[in-house]
């Protein structure tokens, strides 16, 4: 049974929405929405996924608490906060795939709350901008969570904060007895495509650049 919140300035919140069959703890999602829709409206939503070097952070924490509601109350959307599955406990790329399915049950089923389900904004800080950007670089990750429509067809904008996105170069300069350290180098060997920057350039790279269309700051 989903537990829906009244807030201070006039929204609704469920909280603790699981988005797959048998969820772990951590893999549930929050909904903010107005108190007050139009009726038949179909509002835009923003997905929002925290950060924390894939191994901490969480929704209603810290610097994350009530962005959601944040969303809402700035006017005319839905407000979505992630949560996903941490390391050491899971790897990658289990941290993508929780994401991935946050990002299709939404999709499927923002409309029960008054959202658009071909209008969402996908909002990542540091890992979680990381997360983001590889689903959208590697569509694959929607696909095996259910998705079957194609990402431009509901993806508006995607906003990336303080992200982690070369991953290849970031581990050569992690000090190996720092915290991260353990975490970088997992995602990084062995696996060029965990990194959003180098996936992009493997999709170009069969493509034969002409000098005359180059940037002149190049």
């Amino acid at each position: 049974m989903l537990r829906r919140t009244l807030l201070v300035f006039g929204a609704y919140k469920w909280q603790d929405v699981a988005y797959v069959s048998e969820p772990h703890a951590l893999q549930k999602l929050d909904i903010a929405i107005p108190r007050k829709i139009p009726p038949r409206a179909k509002l835009p939503t923003c997905v929002f996924v925290h950060g924390g070097s894939w191994q901490r952070g969480d929704k209603n924490g810290g610097l994350n608490s009530g962005i959601d509601e944040a969303f809402v109350s700035a006017g005319g959307c839905l407000g979505v906060s992630v949560n996903y599955r941490l390391s050491p406990e899971v790897q990658h790329p289990e941290h993508v795939k929780d994401v991935a399915a946050a990002i299709t049950w939404v999709h499927h089923n923002v409309a029960k709350f008054g959202g658009d389900p071909t209008k969402l904004v996908l909002v990542g800080h540091s890992a979680g901008a990381h997360l983001v950007m590889q689903i959208l670089a590697d569509p694959a990750y929607l696909q095996e969570a259910g998705m079957k429509d194609p990402v431009d067809t509901f993806v508006r904008g995607a906003v990336g904060i303080s992200g982690v996105y070369n991953i290849t170069n970031i581990q050569r300069h992690v000090v190996p007895d720092c915290n991260h350290f353990t975490i970088v180098q997992h995602l990084a060997e062995g696996d060029p495509d965990v990194d959003p920057t180098m996936k992009l350039i493997k999709a170009f790279v069969n493509e034969v650049a002409d000098p005359e269309e180059l940037s002149p700051l190049l």
